[in-house]
């Protein structure tokens, strides 16, 4: 819950884009109400009124940099006070009780890690890294090189450990996969009727082959395909996810055959 409260300037705050999302209203409105507050305070209200909110600017989902208030715990009252609602009332405690536990937390000694506790926590997350990275391999399906960046992002966040130092040690893929059916079916001019790259026939071919099989709507590696292809997640525009295929350039060799001994 303390996601809602964070620490700026030595004070407890939230922000205008918390406040709009949570209470179901336009980030506009909600800076709206804010200024409208500043702007109508009596003139001995005032200097209290603009201790409460700081206009600010934050990134967007595209980086880009958009106007944000934020307000302490002061300013959040007195801006939902208006707010009606089982909702909004659920919500205008959820944020009280953020900035209660946040203020508890910053009050509360902090205690220095131990050196040697430390170093055995490093040691454990190295290990289950390497554990993990294979169960995310077998799993997926996908090469070791692959499995251990996704591990080590995962398990160094999980235990607080700064792992980039390790990524230097973890070896190049010798034949990496970037190849989807398209890009095959162009370097080998396997075309359909009308004269275009036919990723259906190279599927077709891959699964008479042994290498894929259909899982759902997607294509799955078989035992034989894993040494060849990685299986990569993928999100449509539409919102529909899934998993794809990306195949290393050793299949190009395989399938070519093939297209000869076809007569293609």
């Amino acid at each position: 819950m303390n996601e809602l409260v964070t620490v700026y300037k030595n004070q407890l705050v939230t922000d205008s884009r918390q406040v709009a999302e949570h209470f179901e209203k336009q980030h506009q409105h909600v800076i709206r109400d804010i200024e409208n507050l500043v702007n109508k305070a009596e003139e001995k209200d005032a200097s209290k009124i603009g201790r409460m909110f700081f206009e600010t600017t934050m990134p967007d989902a595209y980086g880009r940099m958009k106007r944000v208030y934020l307000m302490n715990r002061d300013g959040f009252s007195l801006l939902v006070m208006g707010f009606t609602g089982a909702k909004a009332l659920e919500w205008k405690l959820k944020f009280l009780e953020a900035f209660n536990a946040m203020e508890k937390a910053i009050k509360t000694p902090q205690i220095t890690p131990n050196p040697h506790y430390r170093t055995r926590m490093i040691k454990t997350a190295v290990k289950d890294a390497a554990d993990t990275a294979a169960m995310i391999a077998d799993t997926f399906g996908v090469k070791k090189p692959m499995a251990m960046t996704a591990a080590m992002q995962m398990v160094g966040k999980a235990y607080g450990v700064d792992m980039t130092p390790l990524k230097q040690f973890i070896p190049a893929e010798d034949s990496p996969s970037t190849l989807t059916p398209t890009k095959i079916a162009a370097e080998l001019g396997i075309l359909n009727s009308k004269g275009n790259p036919s990723p259906q026939k190279v599927n077709a071919m891959l699964k008479d082959k042994g290498l894929q099989e259909k899982v759902g709507p997607d294509w799955a590696p078989t035992e034989a395909g894993k040494a060849y292809c990685e299986r990569i997640p993928y999100t449509r525009n539409n919102g529909h996810s899934g998993y794809q295929l990306l195949w290393s350039h050793e299949i190009l060799e395989l399938l070519k055959s093939e297209d000869q001994e076809a007569g293609h």
